[in-house]
């Protein structure tokens, strides 16, 4: 991972891009704006993550692990989704699409998110003790606190 943006460092693309096909060199996703798609001779695929682990892991569980289990012959891509009731305001972001770390926790039946913080991508403490991820789409809406949305399950309280 890292390597993936546009600093005079970064070198992940021009290489790909030497070697083979690049196909996705940015995507509209916060944290995770330079994650990189390339295919290679050989029937080869290429992915590159950025560098704060932050963007890594978000870029891993929604384009990655998805892609991996498909090669792999799996049926089930994603991660499993569950309902979650949300304790916050997520608030979006105007052109691109953000995944919110969460914790859960049980209220009765509902499983409840509560935001673990900053969700700036340098923020490592944001992953700390993360249970899902929340897709909070681009613009100007978001979700109320309140709102039941679908929660991407990275481990069960």
């Amino acid at each position: 991972s890292g390597g993936v943006s546009v600093g005079t460092h970064d070198l992940v693309k021009p290489l790909l891009e030497s070697l083979g096909t690049v196909h996705v060199g940015r995507v509209k996703l916060k944290p995770g704006k330079p994650f990189t798609f390339a295919t290679l001779p050989g029937n080869r695929v290429a992915f590159g993550l950025p560098g704060f682990p932050v963007s890594s892991l978000v870029t891993f569980e929604v384009f990655v692990r998805p892609a991996l289990r498909k090669m792999q012959g799996f049926s089930h891509w994603q991660r499993p989704t569950l309902p979650v009731r949300l304790a916050y305001d997520a608030k979006p972001t105007a052109d691109r699409t953000e995944y919110q770390r969460v914790t859960l926790h049980r209220e009765g039946r509902d499983l409840v998110a509560e935001t673990t913080g900053s969700q700036s991508s340098s923020r490592l403490m944001s992953l700390a003790g993360a249970h899902a991820l929340v897709r909070v789409p681009a613009g100007d809406q978001g979700f109320k606190a309140g709102t039941v949305v679908e929660a991407l399950i990275l481990a069960l309280p």
